[in-house]
């Protein structure tokens, strides 16, 4: 069985070649370019495969399940085969930009198109934090995991959004409007600090995923030679589902380094790092 539960969908050009579905449980792989290993590994198919045979002669391939990957093992000598890879059921895939959520159980998106596509490494209650332009007038229809909630564009970049029933290892898209430049999903009851960056500043943003008020302090430890105008915050009353925010300056010498914020606002606490740059 597949480590996570895929969707249905087609797999992208390979750097081997390409996977043509020609029936709902039957996978071509036609190669173009034999791999130095003579190994082809296709990623993200979710369906077990029933048997990988030469297309033409039918001759039996020696094949390998890693994590969601199928790995073939083409003969090493002759023309590389048409490989026909017949499947225990619906082709399922994991889509490429596939996020799993960290060790919190969050997901901090850059979204790179629509839709996004998350696995809960356990079934839990989430809500999402949208972060960007909406004009506050528009509709939206928010969907996630069978659930849709209908907001404005005001609510859309203004609170979060939830809750959605998350499942254990399954792969869901979370379709992203447009105008929304990073996504936040959290398990409901999470109290996240994030950070964000600007031209020559910082933001570091607390946003409240629970049912009930959030107090609690922020500090923002910074490297050797960095600094700060301020590193240290404190809130009180934030109510559910919105968000405090701090602008701090930075200075420093150039490079880049993931910046974590140390959040105490009781045991559901999180922060999502983020990869700094300075010059």
């Amino acid at each position: 069985m597949a480590l996570i539960q895929g969707i249905p969908g087609e797999f992208e050009p390979q750097p081997w070649g390409e996977a043509i579905l020609r029936s709902r449980e039957l996978l071509l792989l036609r190669i173009a370019c034999r791999p130095p290993d003579h190994e082809v590994r296709l990623p993200g198919l979710a369906t077990t495969p029933r048997h990988v045979v030469e297309d033409h002669s039918g001759k039996a391939l020696t094949w390998r399940r890693d994590g969601d990957d199928l790995v073939v093992r083409l003969p090493e000598a002759g023309e590389p085969p048409v490989v026909r890879v017949a499947l225990q059921g619906k082709l399922r895939i994991v889509p490429p930009d596939t996020v799993t959520a960290n060790a919190d159980g969050v997901w901090d998106l850059t979204p790179t198109g629509s839709p996004a596509h998350l696995v809960a490494r356990r079934a839990t209650d989430v809500a999402v934090r949208f972060i960007g332009l909406a004009e506050p007038d528009s509709r939206h229809q928010i969907r996630l995991a069978g659930r849709r909630y209908g907001v404005t564009g005001h609510q859309l970049t203004r609170t979060t959004i939830g809750p959605f029933p998350m499942p254990e290892r399954r792969v869901v898209a979370l379709p992203v409007p447009a105008g929304v430049r990073r996504v936040l999903v959290a398990p409901v009851g999470t109290v996240l600090a994030s950070i964000h960056p600007g031209r020559d500043e910082l933001t570091v943003v607390v946003t409240n995923f629970g049912r009930t008020p959030a107090c609690g302090e922020v500090e923002l430890p910074l490297p050797a030679g960095w600094s700060a105008t301020e590193q240290a915050w404190t809130f009180d009353g934030l109510d559910p589902g919105r968000s405090v925010g701090w602008v701090t300056r930075v200075a420093g010498p150039a490079g880049a380094h993931e910046l974590l914020v140390r959040l105490d606002a009781g045991r559901r606490s999180a922060s999502s790092p983020y990869l700094v740059a300075l010059g």
